[in-house]
Parts: structure tokens; sequence; C-alpha cells
């Protein structure tokens, strides 16, 4: 069967002038389902509630004519972009089409309110409904011409076992690379970690949540003992002071934004904070806002510590029962007075002093933060510092206070919890020979089966930092003969792309054989595919979702994957169902890849069977779920773990009785006992860390003036897979740009909609110009989310380069291994 010719959209796309009159004249069309009050409110940069409008800035809410005539079954799901975890419910026809969501009004998260991405989310799923390229059905194989051929199923998983098992053969299993996601379901998660450690034995796994939130798993693991965010949504409402670090909720996580605003007006009126080398807004609506130079957040927060230490606004009860190391962390911060501070981030020495005693003096303190503080140099150190401010004041583990990370991915938490890349099921250690051996003794495989050690990381780059390897530099050195990416889009979202593309293109004689699992087709990355298998996506397929404050939530199917029709030979299936085909066939061709019963290692039949089986795995973990059940969770909205049969509805906080992961026996992490935050007393002590500022490796000079920020907008997520092909998401921000001062401005001879040559010592793009009081002089910012590879944006970008990924640099944390796409050093001319 040849690969059929993709038919073009019948989806419209809206000019400008018909945006403009929308704005002015919502009424004006109609999308079938919806009036359009609500798409004038989105175009004002708001959110839809399931009976209004939300202003995202001020949490106002105004009342609009709400409608689904053709909705014949709403079915319960959670949203499947960001990890704030807003319950949905999909509308689908009499037809089987999923033709509108709505929030959930019960679900405590989000009330019935979305985002305009959530909004649209049904878009997602049906070719009629995309702008461009469309739904992947067939399994595809490169030819010899360059060109796409279709191939059964049988033939495709025939094809990637044997590729498997050659790697294998004459490399060793570390030789196989398997890259995934943080949209998957706990259920796929534990179904590729199974295959990756129980049969392949390959320590090469990791996923894009490295890119994502790695800062905060080691920062956790390090001074808590394990992952987890220690609070929970409802301390909103309870706290004194909000202290919001290299975070925008007000236009990335507009429910968590809507709790922030209300809670401001209450009669608490608790003080808002905010770090961020933008005006972003977020800051705008700030009572203080540290407009911060790059790189430099390790300095504030030893800054925010001296302060705290000095002026006595610490439990010193909470310290000695509860912490350790804390005379080393006095020490170390002591001279970091507000004006040393001030010299390395640019902030006032008054406003750090200022900030400081809000934090201090507050009865609770709440802190939150991102990509900002992950993806900034000190990434892990900046957890740290943040974990260390909660420690020393005591304020943790009740409501109110808590740092709280939040993560760019619908289940980044779920990956971590079960084990589907760099971490271990159920929050196990690597380094703990009983923890392998307990989890191998569940799985059926021989004794030293499962690797006992930490993976392989995405990327790096040899020349920065020697001593770090990666998949990256495997490619780069002819080590890597199997890439198995699922789920994600590497060809966006690496730093130093040029070099990435240099390594993978199909020139290369040691390129691995690479195979790319998504759900449409073309995108970026199945560009350097070998193997294409199409995969269902949310909507499709029924499992389970953690979002940010460890709510495990329910997303059911509402409608069949494409190509249904077509099975069992051709049509997407599950990312479960894949994993699972190939282990099977695995097993079939050969026994080194079975249970010790000769057994396939991925035996369950069903989300749900998979789901029980993770369950027994999780009991008495830190991330224990056992007390679940599908029931149980769509009955309660979503439960947090842990989560037992005794106690079915879990814990809203960690830490409540002050005693942390920390012994060797429960620790998460750790090469040995011996590791500082491992505590040698088995007191379940929390770990203070000591901790200088390091200045980036890369900052402005003559030849490269300008820092470069890199980050997302409201109305696309991550390499816009799913968001550039709803023409609504499209429209509002069709293109990329870059955000430059008004003064800088003047000097380049630049306006807005220029085009601007922008160029790192990596490479360079060329994108529109837009000028804004959002950046400060010297700085500039260029969102994420935008290829340069696909067909339809190399003709919509008349052949320009645009992703900012080309520019960035591939210098990793020195803990966690995450990128630091938040700054290197750009020069900018008019194009």
């Amino acid at each position: 069967m040849n690969y059929k010719d993709r038919k073009s959209s019948p989806v419209r796309v809206f000019s400008r002038k018909e945006l403009k009159q929308l704005e002015q004249e919502p009424e004006l069309c109609n999308h079938d389902r919806r009036t359009f009050l609500k798409w004038g409110a989105l175009l004002s940069s708001q959110a839809v509630i399931g009976g209004g409008v939300l202003n995202l800035l001020t949490g106002e809410m105004a009342h609009a004519d709400d409608t689904f005539d053709n909705v014949v079954q709403w079915v319960y799901s959670v949203c499947g972009y960001c990890s704030v975890g807003c319950g949905l419910k999909i509308g689908v026809n009499a037809a089987g089409e999923a033709v509108a969501v709505r929030g959930n009004d019960a679900h405590p998260t989000n009330a019935g309110r979305v985002c305009v991405k959530g909004l649209y989310e049904y878009k997602v799923l049906d070719d009629n409904d995309l702008r461009v390229a469309e739904r992947g059905k067939y399994p595809l194989r490169r030819t010899s011409t360059g060109g796409w051929e279709s191939i059964t199923w049988d033939n495709a998983t025939s094809l990637i076992a044997q590729k498997i098992i050659e790697a294998i053969d004459t490399a060793g299993p570390d030789s196989v690379g398997i890259y995934n996601t943080g949209q998957w379901t706990i259920e796929e998660y534990y179904a590729m970690g199974k295959l990756g450690k129980g049969a392949l034995r390959t320590s090469t796994m990791d996923s894009n949540t490295r890119l994502c939130m790695a800062a905060a798993v080691y920062g956790y693991m390090t001074t808590f003992g394990s992952d987890g965010p220690p609070g929970c949504y409802d301390d909103i409402e309870n706290t004194d002071c909000f202290f919001l670090i290299g975070t925008n909720p007000a236009e990335m996580h507009p429910q968590v934004w809507r709790r922030i605003a209300n809670a401001r007006k209450s009669s608490r009126a608790p003080k808002l904070i905010v770090v961020d080398p933008r005006r972003t807004a977020t800051a705008r609506s700030a009572d203080l806002h540290l407009q911060i130079k790059p790189g430099t957040n390790v300095a504030l927060m030893n800054g925010l510590l001296q302060q705290i230490i000095a002026n006595n606004w610490t439990d010193n009860g909470y310290i000695n029962a509860n912490t350790r190391n804390y005379d080393a962390l006095a020490a170390k911060v002591a001279s970091y007075t507000p004006s040393y501070v001030s010299g390395i981030t640019g902030i006032p020495a008054a406003d750090i002093a200022l900030a400081a005693e809000w934090i201090g003096r507050s009865q609770e303190v709440w802190s939150l933060f991102i990509q900002g503080v992950y993806q900034a140099m000190g990434g892990t150190d900046t957890v740290r510092q943040i974990c260390a401010m909660h420690l020393i004041t005591g304020k943790i583990g009740r409501p109110g206070s808590a740092p709280f990370s939040i993560t760019g991915q619908a289940t980044a938490m779920s990956n971590r919890e079960a084990g589907g890349s760099s971490a271990l099921a159920a929050y196990r250690n690597y380094y703990n020979p009983a923890h392998i051996a307990e989890l191998e003794n569940i799985w059926d495989v021989a004794p030293g089966t499962i690797p006992p050690h930490g993976t392989t990381v995405i990327s790096s780059k040899s020349e920065l930092q020697p001593e770090k390897n990666s998949m990256v530099e495997m490619m780069r050195k002819g080590e890597l003969k199997v890439f198995w990416n699922a789920c994600t889009n590497p060809a966006v979202t690496l730093p130093d792309l040029n070099a990435l593309y240099s390594y993978l293109d199909f020139s290369n004689p040691s390129r691995p054989f690479v195979v790319v699992q998504d759900i449409y087709e073309p995108m970026e990355t199945a560009h350097f595919a070998d193997l294409f298998l199409p995969a269902a996506q949310w909507g499709e397929k029924t499992g389970t979702y953690t979002c940010a404050e460890r709510r495990v939530n329910l997303g059911r199917q509402a409608v069949n994957p494409p190509g249904f029709e077509l099975r069992p030979s051709y049509g997407a299936y599950s990312d479960l169902e894949i994993i699972k085909m190939v282990a099977d066939k695995m097993a079939a061709m050969d026994p080194r890849f079975r249970t010790q019963s000769g057994d396939s290692l991925v035996g369950f039949n069903s989300a749900e069977e998979a789901f029980e089986e993770w369950k027994q795995v999780s009991a008495g973990k830190i991330c224990d779920m056992s007390g679940m059940s599908y029931a149980a969770l769509e009955t309660n909205n979503g439960i947090h773990w842990p989560s037992t049969p005794a106690n079915l509805l879990g814990g809203a906080r960690l830490y409540t009785d002050g005693r942390f992961n920390t012994n060797w026996d429960r620790a998460q992490y750790g090469i040995s006992p011996d590791a500082p935050w491992i505590d040698p007393d088995d007191k379940s002590r929390a770990y203070l860390w000591a901790v200088d500022y390091e200045a980036p490796p890369e900052v402005p000079d003559s030849q490269y003036p300008f820092w470069l920020n890199t980050g997302r907008v409201i109305e696309h997520f991550h390499s816009r897979t799913k968001t550039k092909r709803v023409a609504q998401l499209h429209e509002m921000v069709p293109e990329n740009y870059v955000e430059i001062s008004t003064e800088d401005a003047q000097s380049l001879n630049v306006a807005t909609g220029d085009l601007v040559r922008v160029t790192s010592r990596r490479g360079e793009i060329v994108v529109k110009a837009r000028i804004t009081d959002t950046v400060r002089n010297g700085a500039v910012f260029i969102p994420m989310h935008f290829g340069d590879l696909d067909p339809s944006d190399v003709a919509e970008n008349d052949g320009r380069l645009v992703s900012v990924n080309r520019l960035t640099i591939n210098y990793v944390d020195k803990d966690c291994g995450q990128p630091i796409y938040k700054h290197c050093a750009v020069k900018l001319a008019k194009a």
C-alpha cells in the first residue's frame, strides 16, 4: 500500500483583517459550537470558563452565551497540555467525533475554567480540524530514495525489534537510546520503563522532562531525599506572601493565576514578589518586581537567605530538629549582603532587603517556580536554596507554606513516578541494591537485569563539559545505534540544533537508526526518521495523569484513534499498545527479552490492567498509589498521592511531621550512603546546601552584546506539534519574533515588524521585531515554540530559519543535566 497524498485542510485560516473585525464584533462569525463573545475574549488574552470568560490578569469573570447543540455525550477527561491538571469534558457528536471541550465544573483545580489551548484541544484530534498536515495512520519506512513507503504494524515492529537486537549484539544494551515525553499516561511510562530497563537492559533512557524540570527533581532529591512538590494548590488561599521566581502564571498557567489573583483580593491580602528579567504580565501585577540579570538566581537566593539569618527570621527549633548542615549554610551566605548581591543581580539592595523581610516576617510563604529557575545557570542549586529558605523558616508542610515547582507538560510528574525514562519505578534508587532486587523480583527478571546506575541524559557537548556524556554525544561519536524517539520533538527543542542536525543527517554514515513515534506526519523530528510509528493521543485513549500538585487524574477515551478502521495492519495505536507490540515481538524473537517465566515483560492487555500492576509496584513507596482505582479517581475528581487502601484520599501536603526521605533505605537518589543528603543517623532530616554563585559560561561581550532569553507564549505548546495545526491558535501567534527594548531598537534602526537577524556563536535566524518595554536594554526574548523544517513552516516563513534553538548553547546544569536555555549571548542586525 502506498502512503496516501495529503488532502488540503478544510479549516479556514483567519486573516489579520478578520481577526481585527472579530475583536470589534465577535458575533460576526460562528464556529458551529460557540458564540463569538468567547472568541472575542480570547483575542483579548482572556480564558474561557464553563459559563463565561476569565480575565487572566484580574481574575474577574463575565458571563457569555455557551451552547453545545451537536454534543450527544460528554466524556470525563483531564487536559493534556500543561501540568496544572484542569478537569475537562470532551463533547462527542452522534458520528463519534470530538466537537467541543468544556471545563469540569466539579474539578477542584479549575472549577470549570479552561485556557485558550484547552478550549480548542478537541481540534488536535481529527484531520478535518487540522490547519496543516494530518494524523499519522500508517507505519512508514524510509526508502532508499529518501521517501516513505507504508508497511504493516507486524513489519514495523519486526524491523524495530531486529534493529534493537542487532545493536545490543554488536555494541551492547546502552547503544539503544530511548527518548520520550512528558505527555504520556502513567500506564505508558510504566510499560516503557519495564521494557527498557527490564527487557532491553539499557541505561540510555531519557525524556524531554530533562529539558523541563530536571532541576526541580534533583533539588528535591538532594534536599528532601525524594522528588515530589511538598505543597498543593489549596496553599494559594492560605498564604501571606507569594514568592514567584522564574515563572509567569498570568500568561502560562492561567488557572493557577486566577487563584493567586483572587487570593490577593481577599481580606488576607498576601504580598506578591516576582523575580523575572522581563516585565511580564505577572511582574507588572507584583507588589515587588525584582528584575534580575540573567543567570544570577543563586546569588539572589543566597542574598535572601543572608538577610533572613542576619535578622533572626529563622525557626531555630525546626532547624535543630529537622535539618542538617545549617552552620555551613549560614557561613556560606554571610558574605551575600544586599549590596554585594545587587552588584551581581542588578536588583537594588533595598529591594533585596525588602523581599527578605516580607518572606521572613510573613506567617506563611508559598514559592512558585518553573523554567526561569530550571533552565538558568545553577538551576539545581537555586531549587536547593528555595527549599532551604522554607526549611530555615519552618514554612513547609502546613497550609499556605511550601516550595512548589510546576512543570510545562501534563504528565512530567507521571514519568518521574513510573520510571518511564531516567527514573526508576516508584522513586526507587538505582544505587540501592535492595531497591533494585525488589523491582527485579516484581518483574520476574533475573538478578542483575536492571542497570544498577543512573541513565544517560539526552544532551551535552564535550567541548564545553568533557565530563558529561549524553545521547547527543553518543550520536557524535557513532556510539548510539538506535534512537527511539516517542511523543517528543527534539528537532525543535534541543539546544544547538545545527550540531544535532549534522549528527542525524542521512549523509552521516555513523548516524543511528531513528524511530519516530508520533501523532502527526510530517513533524520536524520525522524529517530524520528511518521508521515512523503513528500513535493515538489525548482523547483517544484512557489513562492516568499526575499533575503538579501530585493529584492523579483520569482521562477517558472519547473517540477512536485515526485509521481505526484499518486495524490491525494499519491505523494509529496508543503508545501503550505500541510498547506492548514491541515488547511482545522482542520476546517472540529472542528469549533474552522474556521474563524468567518465559513471558513478554509487558503482559497487561489494557490501561486499567497496567494501572493495577503499577499500583502494586508503588505500594509502600513514597509515591504510593495503591489505594486508587479508576472509579475512585473519577468519583473524587483526582486523588493526591500518597494514597493507600487505608487512606484513599491521600495527602495534599508532604512533610507535615517534619520527617523527610533522607534515610538510605528510603532515599530516591544517592550513589552511596555517604551522599551528603543521606542522614547518617537515620533521623529523616532535610539537608541544607551551602553553595556559591557561579557565572554563566557565556555572557555578552563586544562581539555578541545582547542577552538572549527564550520562553513560551500562552497560545502555543512546546514545539507547536499540536497547536500550530489549530487555526485559531496559529492566527493569534502565527510566527516567531524577537522582543527588543525601545532604546535598543532605536540604536538598531528597527521598528516592529522589521526583519532582524539574530546571531550567536552557533547559528543565526531571521525573525520579525516586536518593540516593547517587557525586556530591559541589552536583552532580547524569543519564543521557543517555532521550528523551521516542516514544509508548511518553510513556506510560511519564505524559507527563513526561525528556530531559536539554532542559537542556544548546549551547556547543561552540573547536577541535573538540564540545558540552560534562558541565557546566551547574541548580536542583532536589521535584515
